[in-house]
This record gives structure tokens, C-alpha cells and sequence, in this order.
């Protein structure tokens, strides 16, 4: 497991139902409930200013609790859709900003306090009004529902820090065909979220869900290097994908991301993720420790020259990968400054597709009233196995796809570039034909 479970607090002033108290997943980008991280995830869109999705949280929601999320098989995700799929600049609902104000606050409430979000998100739904939020309402709802700091998650929400999630939102309902709100989402299927059949339509899709198998063994078990690997396999044909984070110590992005990574359930093939790759470095939060800087110990056409470059490289040949993907960040912005973030360095198989995965992030993820066109991606130098960095060697021994993903920590939210980074992941694995459910 790798997020932090948790049992909701209740306030004084509202008692909450079966969602309000429900175990959390903290370390999650996205509101989520759950008790295993390594559960299934059924996605939610709703609207905070839908009745629809009030009806929906109020009985079908509790329901899925109930049968799914306490006895412990299933985790439930949100996304708040606050703009028109088909009309992205267009609000969903009441076409006014109180959406997307009330989303953004929502985000604030996980982000800080993760422990009292449930049941704020419950409160939400018990106070629904189908005209607008203002943000005297959202600090007054948020203190009503027991959350503490307030004036702290007002401030960042109302100054931007969220219009990224918010956004993505919308851009994940356009990628997966959702087109309205409430919407519930497993294996790339989604259905109306208030039908009766709610539960029989989740079960049928858990029974695919388990056909295949998730597993986790030890890299270098009983070493200081140990670190899990994470095995998802569908059960079904199709391609198989390597993913590493935490290469270097100082870039929690990449670690984070990989982390998330390892939660994607393919509907073909196989996902392998080593989200913590360097544990000794990670655990001094530095770029390499004694043994060396660990991305400069692959060299092409020999052994790589550590224990642990070793380890993870014949880990890497085991599962005969079609294509590897490794997570990183940068001081700087690539383009703009010398350094390399926010760019992504493709092998010399196939650097169109990092171009594509690169306009994908900017068009979709890149908040244009935060950052400025210089916070947009750029697919970076090919890597033909000159140096001895990991995908230069995936190349240069094995002649694969493989991509560095970049991106910068210069005034950037922690939570963008984690998002980034999985955005930018994901893109590139569908372009060599894995699919998430």
C-alpha cells in the first residue's frame, strides 16, 4: 500500500452518513475513499451544483460504500466535472464560475485536510443549491463540515492553486467519452451514476477487473535497495510497459507519479512499475548517495556498474517491455533557462510520439492564467544510448521506445507537476496502444 488510510472525523454541528465517514486513501492527487491502495478505483463525476449527482451521492454513493468500499474491494475516486465536455470553456451546470469555485475549494479541503474532506463533500450534497457559490458560502460550508483551516484553503483555491485539476477534469471526461454528470467509471466503461443497477453494473465489472492479477515482489529483498515492483497484468494480449520513478532522491514528482501509476489497471497487456527505484536516496531526500548518482550507471553494451543499476536492469529485461518510461524533475525549464525541465527526451525510436504526448499536457494540463507559454512542454533531444542513463541503454541494448519525462520544480505547485508527470505518462503508453480502465 502506499497511501495513508484513514477513518473520517465527525463534527460537532452534521452528522454524517456512510460517505462522510468513509476510510480514506490521503496520498492520493484526487479525493479518494478506499482501504487498500492497490484496490480497483471506480471514478465519480459529479457537479456540486447538479441535483442529479446529489441524488446520486445521497443513495447510490452510499450504496457503493456499503458493498464495495468497507468490506474492502474497491476504492471510489472523484472528479469534479464543473465544465461541458463538449464545450470546455462553457460551464456544465448553471453556466457560472460558482462550478468551478466550489471544485476548486473542494480540492483545497483534500489538499490540506484530507481527514475532514468526506465529510465536507457530504455536507456539500445535504446543502446543494442549484443557483451558485459564492465564497462567503464555501468558507461557511467548510466550517460547518468541521474543517479547520479554512481561511488557509480559501486563499489557495480562490488565488488558482487548483484550476489545473479542475481543468484535467473536464480533459479526462472528453478523453473517455463522459459527457455530463453523475458518471461512474471502471475499465474505460461509464455509466449514469443514478440507475438502480449500479451495484450489478460495478460487479459484472470487478469480476473483469479480477480475471487478471496485480502483484508485488521486492527488488534486492533484505538490502538496504529494497523497494517494491508492482506487476498489474490483465489477463488479456497486449503490450507491456516499464515504469520508474525515483531514480534520484530529490525529485518526489517522479516517485509520486510512478505511485499513482502503479493504481492504472490495463485492459491489455502488462503495466510493470518500480516507483521507488533509488530507496537509499529517497530516504536523505538527495540526488544519489555514496554508491554514486544511480542514472549514470547504465552504460550501453556493458554491465551496468552497481548492485542496484543491475538489479533494476535485468528486472527490466525479465518482463520484455515494449516500451519504458521514466519519471524525473528539473530545477529549470527546458528551452528557457539550460535545464531540462518540462520536456520530454524520447529514444530515437520514436521522438514524434513524445511531440504528441508533449501537446497533449500543454493543451490539456498546463493552466495558461498560472503559467506562462514558457511552462509548456517541448519534446527534448533524442537518446541513441551515447550516455549511460537507463533509456539511453534501453535503446542502445534493446533498440525500444523509452522517454524521459521532465518536469520543472521552478514556481511550480507540487501537485501540478505530479499531474503533469502522470499525464504525460499515460499519453505516451496509449501511444503504444496500453489502455487504462
Amino acid at each position: 500500500m502506499f497511501g495513508t488510510i484513514g477513518v473520517q472525523r465527525v463534527s460537532a454541528g452534521f452528522t454524517a452518513g456512510l460517505v462522510g465517514t468513509a476510510p480514506y486513501l490521503s496520498e492520493r492527487l484526487y479525493p479518494t475513499m478506499g482501504t487498500d491502495d492497490e484496490n480497483p478505483t471506480l471514478v465519480v463525476y459529479v457537479n456540486f451544483l447538479s441535483e442529479d449527482s446529489q441524488y446520486f451521492v445521497q443513495h447510490n454513493l452510499e450504496d457503493i460504500v456499503r458493498e464495495y468500499v468497507l468490506p474492502g474491494e474497491l476504492n471510489v475516486e472523484l472528479r469534479f466535472l464543473s465544465y461541458r465536455p463538449d464545450a470546455i470553456d462553457d460551464y456544465l451546470v448553471s453556466d457560472d464560475e460558482g462550478e468551478a469555485r466550489a471544485s476548486r475549494a473542494a480540492h483545497g479541503v483534500w489538499d490540506v485536510e484530507p481527514e475532514n474532506f468526506w465529510e465536507f463533500f457530504e455536507f456539500m450534497f445535504s446543502n446543494v443549491t442549484t443557483k451558485s457559490y459564492t465564497h462567503t458560502q464555501l468558507e461557511s460550508h467548510m466550517g460547518r463540515s468541521g474543517v479547520r483551516n479554512t481561511t488557509k484553503i480559501a486563499n489557495r483555491a480562490y488565488r488558482g492553486r487548483y484550476n489545473s485539476l479542475v481543468r484535467s477534469a473536464t480533459e479526462e471526461a472528453i478523453r473517455y467519452g463522459v459527457p455530463t454528470v453523475p458518471r461512474v467509471r471502471l475499465l474505460r466503461d461509464h455509466k449514469r451514476g443514478n440507475y438502480t443497477d449500479i451495484l450489478g453494473w460495478t460487479q459484472r465489472r470487478l469480476d473483469r477487473v479480477n480475471s487478471g492479477s496485480v502483484q508485488t515482489h521486492s527488488l534486492l529483498p533484505g538490502t538496504k535497495y529494497e523497494t517494491p515492483v508492482h506487476v498489474i497484468d490483465s489477463g488479456k494480449p497486449g503490450p507491456v510497459a516499464f515504469v520508474v520513478g525515483g531514480m534520484h532522491g530529490e525529485e518526489p514528482e517522479g516517485y509520486t507519479a510512478a505511485q499513482q501509476i502503479a493504481r492504472f489497471r490495463p485492459t491489455g497487456g502488462k503495466l510493470v512499475v518500480l516507483p521507488r527505484a533509488n530507496q537509499p536516496a529517497i530516504g536523505i531526500k538527495a540526488r544519489y548517495t555514496i554508491d554514486g548518482d544511480l542514472n549514470r550507471q547504465f552504460p550501453t553494451g556493458e554491465d551496468p556498474t552497481s548492485t542496484l543499476a543491475r538489479a533494476i536492469w535485468n528486472e527490466l529485461v525479465s518482463h520484455d517491455p515494449d516500451v519504458v518510461v521514466d519519471l524525473h524533475s528539473s530545477s529549470g525549464i527546458y528551452k528557457y533557462d539550460g535545464k531540462v525541465g518540462q520536456a520530454i527526451f524520447p529514444t530515437s525510436a520514436t521522438p514524434e510520439n513524445a511531440r504528441d504526448a508533449c501537446n497533449a499536457v500543454n493543451e490539456q494540463y498546463i493552466d495558461r492564467s498560472e503559467y506562462p507559454p514558457y511552462y509548456d512542454f517541448n519534446r527534448g533531444n533524442s537518446l541513441g544510448g551515447s550516455r549511460p542513463l537507463l533509456i539511453h541503454k534501453v535503446y542502445g541494448d534493446l533498440h525500444l521506445p523509452g522517454y524521459i519525462v521532465e518536469t520543472t520544480r521552478k514556481d511550480t505547485h507540487f501537485e501540478d507537476r505530479v499531474m503533469w508527470e502522470v499525464a504525460a505518462a499515460r499519453d505516451l503508453l496509449w501511444q503504444h496502444g496500453m489502455l487504462f480502465g
